[in-house]
């Protein structure tokens, strides 16, 4: 009903139009945030929420018939034993079988999650290689 009132009255549209109560400043942030990231060279496996991927550490190479064989690292200040927790809780979810506390395997792939901490930073590893 106040819609049609608007359209006829091009200036009362102006005037609801001119406030909003919405917080769009700061939406993208906010998306971001929450959306999941992923490891950069394993497209695939989701990177643990307090986790800041070293990009210049990548490795992917793609082997026909075999599979892919990438590494890559990531750098944060979480537990160890989140860390593990996070894979073992996320990737069965995703495919992947638990061989161990830290080896997965998914059709013909296998991946090792190895976290070493240096003080509060932790550094985990992720090798994904045909298996």
């Amino acid at each position: 009903m106040g819609c049609g009132l608007a359209l006829a009255h091009p200036s009362l549209a102006a005037e609801l139009n001119a406030t909003t109560t919405l917080g769009d400043t700061g939406l993208a942030a906010d998306l971001s945030e929450t959306q999941p990231q992923f490891v950069p060279s394993i497209d695939d496996l989701p990177l643990m929420p307090g986790l800041q991927p070293l990009t210049d550490a990548d490795t992917l190479f793609i082997v026909p018939r075999s599979g892919r064989i990438a590494d890559s690292t990531a750098v944060g200040a979480v537990d160890i034993d989140d860390v593990y927790k996070f894979y073992r809780r996320s990737l069965p979810q995703l495919g992947w079988k638990i061989v161990d506390g830290r080896s997965f395997q998914r059709g013909g792939e296998m991946l090792r999650i190895d976290a070493h901490a240096d003080g509060k930073i932790t550094t985990v590893h992720f090798s994904l290689k045909p298996g």
